[in-house]
């Protein structure tokens, strides 16, 4: 390790406590918490309390979604609430280490042990606190970050990064580290950053709704999201639509439209530019051929998509389409959705893709296109859909219990005829969904019904203001699914 290196380590312990109040607030405004906040606090006091069997949490996630402000917030807790003293805790980024030398992580953290604690890793003795930005800058983070777990288990570390780490992934690492996607801010998150910090224990009950079909509590449920909504300050009529548009990303609080655009264009090229540039077998051509499918699902109405089909349209060899999509997957810009199927059909039917948040779908047409070429009914139907395919999504990742969702695929032969989804928890009967803006037929939602022996079915759509139930339908209001 050179002097400058020592320098850089020496300036972090000195300097971030003094910057927490500038990387913490915009206008001497403080930053709310997102969720993912109370996650990364539990384990943090597990660890503080004796439990060292997660202590390795590595954070993913498309860049500029938040991962940044997540770490200057876990280091503002550690300092002020637990009492840790600024020598116990070690926050650096990986890009500007990488500008100063060819450190590593596993040299950076031995040579901070053996000036501040005059120690090396296997003989530390008391709680520190690693906290790693940008980690993919170091092509062996995996093995780095394993020869520290595996050293000790004095070390709780948190390795935040865009989703170029999720593609170094090996079976040997994920045995260790704990792995926490942060996905772009759901409606209620981005409700919560901007105007103020509310519990959310609407959630839940949306969700026993969604999926046990049992209304009794409406009025309830109804009235606790009229008091969120009654204690924001200066709140937007048209935040929800805003948020279809351009939201997801913290940093659109405090930018134009245009500004937003461009940043999440750049965001979108700088995942296929310089992390996909960190795979082998990576290069132009690929690059290309991965703007160009992103560029096609944008304009794409939702729908299923074979890889064959792909590869005919882009003239490009199926393997090198199927590398190109799960690539994308991996970076979480893109995600699938699969047919209701048998598990042995399944794996011969083409998949539906569906952006990570509706604002990637609308940036990415803004910049290639004009937005309003069609209905604007139906355009933010379309990025509805996206919203509504993204929750269930986030919804089976972030739990233990398995929620999954689906394309419905049961009369292929009547065009128009299915539903839009089918949603399942565990092993309990499918829930049909349907979305629309705007006035929508009942015909398909109950055919669903039928075709599953479902005990009812769900329509997400503007035309009722309250939830309904009508039958064996519920009527959802956009904004109110929204929060679950």
């Amino acid at each position: 390790m050179n002097e400058l290196q020592n320098k850089y380590i020496r300036n972090q312990i000195l300097s971030v406590p003094m910057k927490l109040n500038q990387e913490l607030t915009h206008k001497d405004k403080k930053f709310n918490k997102r969720s993912d906040y109370d996650n990364i606090i539990k384990y943090i006091d597990n660890f503080l309390e004796g439990d060292n069997i997660n202590r390795f949490l590595v954070l993913p996630g498309v860049r500029d979604v938040g991962k940044t402000t997540l770490l200057f917030q876990v280091y503002e807790y550690l300092l002020k609430e637990r009492g840790i003293s600024p020598e116990n805790i070690l926050y650096f980024s990986c890009d500007r280490l990488k500008k100063i030398g060819n450190a590593d992580i596993f040299s950076v953290v031995n040579s901070y042990l053996e000036t501040y604690h005059n120690s090396i890793i296997e003989t530390l003795s008391k709680p520190v606190f690693i906290l790693i930005d940008e980690a993919q800058y170091d092509k062996e983070w995996v093995l780095n970050g394993k020869l520290i777990f595996d050293g000790t288990k004095n070390i709780f570390m948190i390795f935040s990064g865009s989703s170029a780490l999720k593609l170094s992934y090996n079976p040997d690492a994920a045995r260790r580290l704990l792995n926490i996607p942060i996905y772009p801010l759901t409606y209620s998150e981005h409700l919560k950053l901007k105007y103020g910090n509310f519990k959310n224990d609407i959630s839940e009950s949306l969700i026993q709704m969604i999926f046990d079909g049992n209304v009794q509590n409406i009025a309830e449920l109804e009235r606790r999201i009229i008091n969120i909504y009654s204690s924001f300050s200066n709140y937007d009529m048209s935040e929800w639509k805003n948020f279809l548009e351009f939201g997801g990303f913290p940093s659109s609080f405090y930018q134009n439209t245009n500004d937003i655009t461009k940043k999440i264009v750049d965001m979108v090229d700088k995942v296929v530019t310089t992390d996909m540039a960190n795979i082998g077998g990576i290069n132009n051509d690929t690059q290309y051929l991965a703007f160009q499918i992103l560029n096609f699902f944008a304009f794409q109405n939702p729908g299923e998509v074979s890889k064959g089909s792909l590869s005919n349209h882009f003239d490009a060899k199926i393997a090198l389409v199927t590398k190109v999509l799960n690539i994308l997957e991996k970076t979480q810009l893109i995600f699938h959705i699969e047919p209701f199927t048998s598990s042995v059909k399944r794996t011969t039917k083409p998949y539906e893709y569906f952006f990570a948040t509706s604002s990637l779908k609308h940036n990415l047409i803004l910049n290639i296109g004009n937005a309003t070429f069609e209905d604007e009914t139906a355009y933010m139907g379309k990025l509805l859909e996206t919203y509504v395919a993204s929750s269930f999504h986030d919804l089976d990742n972030k739990n233990h219990i398995n929620y999954k969702i689906y394309y419905d695929d049961s009369n292929k032969k009547s065009s128009g005829k299915n539903v839009d989804f089918i949603v399942q928890r565990g092993l309990e009967k499918p829930i049909p969904i349907e979305v629309s803006c705007g006035k929508k037929d009942k015909s398909q939602i109950k055919r669903a019904i039928s075709t599953y022996n479902s005990s009812h079915g769900i329509i997400i759509s503007n035309t009722k203001s309250n939830i309904v139930k009508e039958d064996n339908i519920i009527y959802l209001p956009p904004e109110t699914f929204a929060f679950m």
